[in-house]
């Protein structure tokens, strides 16, 4: 009888450390849970603009307010980088967004006095492009030049004249920009880059479920 309770309170002794163990991970693996991802960075809040949408309609940064958009800046006559930028949005951020209503892509030609709403429309047909997701915009040269210096921080500018008629007609960025539904700037992308581009698709996501 004794040697029976001694088995039975060994028995229950180590139930009650396993049963501590368990708790003690479970414990730990909420922790570890319950620790909220470290947020992209702010850099900048993008200044109030007014351009031209390809469709002709006018497009501001209000009409975006509560969509997680990426621009970039381009001109469609583009012999040096934009083909290959071009091709990574369409291939693998519009592919992979497409589908997605609260993401836009907005791309701003440097080059409007060329790319106007007739010749961005048949470019943005070349590129199968949904109005509803992405929309390639001209206006002012004035006023694309300054958001894309003072509002995006990116580079935009004309050749000098020794370069002019070759390839390199205007000077501007390869940069893919994560802007946030208030209009904040969350990262930059090369457009180059492929492996940077799908991190780029990957920052879509994050902030779509933090926001």
């Amino acid at each position: 009888m004794r040697w029976a309770i001694r088995i039975a309170s060994w028995g229950v002794l180590i139930a009650a450390v396993l049963l501590l163990i368990v708790s003690y991970v479970h414990s730990r693996r909420a922790k570890v849970e319950l620790v909220p991802a470290q947020s992209l960075p702010v850099y900048g809040t993008l200044p109030p603009f007014q351009l031209t949408a390809h469709t002709g309609e006018p497009i501001s940064l209000d009409d975006l307010r509560g969509k997680v958009w990426v621009a970039n800046f381009f001109f469609t006559t583009c012999r040096s980088i934009c083909p290959i930028m071009q091709e990574n949005v369409a291939t693998e951020v519009y592919a992979a967004l497409k589908d997605r209503p609260q993401v836009r892509l907005v791309s701003f030609t440097v080059d409007p006095e060329h790319d106007t709403p007739q010749v961005l429309a048949e470019y943005a047909r070349t590129k199968g492009a949904s109005p509803d997701t992405w929309t390639f915009v001209t206006g002012s040269k004035a006023d694309i030049y300054r958001l894309a210096r003072k509002g995006f921080k990116l580079a935009a500018e004309d050749t000098p004249e020794y370069i002019q008629g070759t390839k390199h007609d205007f000077i501007h960025s390869e940069k893919l920009v994560l802007v946030d539904r208030e209009g904040r700037i969350r990262g930059y992308y090369s457009g180059l880059d492929l492996e940077q581009v799908r991190q780029l698709v990957r920052d879509v996501e994050r902030l779509l479920r933090e926001e």
